[in-house]
């Protein structure tokens, strides 16, 4: 069966690839930007969040951004990469933030922990054996009313590659909102779709899942029906 490796050793060198490359990139800083900016606009309709919980937080872009627009907000990073947690600490050493060494599908946290969960650009290559269990540690850890913002690549159908890095590694590209969006007491709330024009292999979009309490997603079946 075709799947991938744990991403752990890859997750470090990702991480040099981005601070060596990518940095200094405009179209990275203006898709970071983007994607914080849009995740404030759209979950500060219907909550304000005290604690996010970035998923493969590498080296901390993600939370760098989303600390701009949620300065009074709470930030805990996972990522399987030791040097990456590294690296953020020390570039995020002024902020509120706790890093751990995780993987998505084992989350070191409580119930019903988190306002936020942040994916960005990680469910791509979590192995497929492990992403039914990571889906259902994030239902595990997000409380009701809380909110799941994704940026992924949105190819049309699946799509699944190799890494031009590591042949071990094989990428995953899916509309990952419809996965989660399965269970019904989760409900897309915000999408934004772009870099259409660039193909369907290239597309991405940024999407925002609430997840609602069961009492308001189940009908109660009356005697007599």
């Amino acid at each position: 069966m075709v799947d991938t490796v744990l991403w752990k050793e890859e997750s470090d060198r990702y991480t040099e690839r981005a601070k060596n490359l990518r940095t200094d990139s405009t179209d990275f800083k203006e898709a970071k930007i983007e994607f914080a900016k849009s995740i404030y606009e759209s979950i500060t309709e219907f909550m304000s969040p005290s604690l996010f919980l970035d998923i493969g937080c590498a080296y901390g872009a993600s939370i760098r951004g989303l600390s701009n627009y949620f300065p009074k907000s709470r930030f805990v990073g996972i990522d399987p990469g030791v040097q990456s947690t590294k690296i953020a600490k020390n570039d995020l050493a002024d902020k509120d933030i706790h890093f751990i060494n995780a993987y998505s599908h084992a989350i070191p946290c409580a119930d019903n922990s988190f306002d936020v969960v942040i994916l960005s650009m990680v469910l791509q290559w979590i192995p497929r054996r492990y992403l039914i269990q990571t889906i259902a540690e994030i239902d595990r850890v997000l409380k009701y009313e809380g909110a799941i913002c994704i940026n992924e690549f949105y190819p049309n159908s699946p799509i699944m590659s190799k890494s031009r890095h590591n042949e071990k590694i094989f990428i995953f590209k899916e509309d990952y909102s419809a996965c989660i969006e399965s269970f019904p007491w989760f409900k897309v709330v915000f999408q934004k779709v772009f870099n259409i024009n660039q193909g369907e292999y290239y597309q991405r979009s940024i999407t925002v899942l609430r997840k609602y309490p069961i009492e308001d997603v189940y009908k109660i079946k009356e005697k007599g029906e």
